[in-house]
This record gives C-alpha cells, structure tokens and sequence, in this order.
C-alpha cells in the first residue's frame, strides 16, 4: 500500500504555527483550564460592610421620611449625604470580588418608630454607631480606603451631633 503523501509544509505555515505557540506561551494559556481568580482583599470586606451600612442608614431615614413627614426638612440633607457616601462607595467596589454574596447594597425593609423623638433617636444612635464602625474601618484599609471611610465617618459623626440638637 501506498503512503499517503502530503505536500511538505509551507515556510508560512510554519512561521504561524510556530508563533502561535510562542503568543500561548507568553500569554500564558493552556489546556489545564483557566487560572482561579486570587481570593478578594480583606479591603473588600470592609467595603462591603460600609456599602451595606450606608444602605441601612439610607433606608431607616426614608423609614422614618414617611412616618414623619413633618422632619423632612430637617432629615432629607442628612439622607442625602448618605445618598452620596453609597454611590462613592460602589464607585470602588468592584463586581466578582466579593465572598459569594450578591452583589451589596439591597436596602432592608425599616419600620420607624412611631414617635419623633424616638425616630430622631434611632437616627441618632445609627449615626453614632456607623461613625464608629468607619473609624475601625479605616484602621484596616489601605491609605485611600481609609481616608474616605474616615471622611464619611466625620460626616456621620457630624448627623449624630445634628440629631442630637448641636451645632
């Protein structure tokens, strides 16, 4: 029987052949399957945290909005700083780098106290407590991270004393 007999290669063909395994090499592709993707930051904990706090913040101001409509101007700046803070925040969280959860900032469901002075008090006490939580925050992120979370933690620092009557 006959060999089959094919034409010797073209000096072409081998030149793109042969390119195209040095442009795999360098690209560092493979048949094994695609490389994991590194594990998130612990930044990435800690934006998540402040993005799902200021949804909480937001979302008790707009609670309490609606069953006290006569503080609306007192309380609409103050919900909309924190309007602000989320949108910057997400600014910086980027889709996929998170622990498995969706992505942050669903806004819970709030009920309002029924009194204004109980309301301004739970908007009081929020304030205090995410201010807090931003200057632990800040002590675990990197230099850029951490001056916005202390920003953002001055201001709601700034929300509580408001609430409270102060300057």
């Amino acid at each position: 029987m006959d060999a089959l007999r094919f034409p010797a290669p073209t000096r072409r063909a081998a030149m793109l052949g042969g390119s195209a395994a040095v442009l795999a090499t360098i690209t560092g592709c493979t048949t094994v399957g695609q490389a994991q993707a590194p594990p998130p930051g612990p930044e990435v904990s800690v934006l998540t945290a402040a993005i799902q706090n200021e949804a909480a913040l937001i979302a008790l101001y707009e609670a309490v909005l609606r069953t006290h409509r006569s503080l609306a101007d007192r309380l609409k700046p103050l919900h909309d700083h924190h309007t602000q803070h989320l949108a910057v925040l997400q600014r910086h969280y980027v889709p996929g780098t998170n622990t498995g959860t969706a992505t942050p900032a669903p806004r819970p469901a709030v009920t309002a106290p029924g009194s204004e002075s109980r309301a301004l008090a739970a908007l009081r006490s929020a304030e205090r407590k995410a201010a807090s939580a931003r200057a632990e925050d800040a002590v675990r992120a990197d230099p850029g991270l951490a001056q916005l979370l202390a920003c953002i933690g001055a201001c709601e620092a700034g929300h509580a004393q408001s609430l409270a009557g102060g300057a």
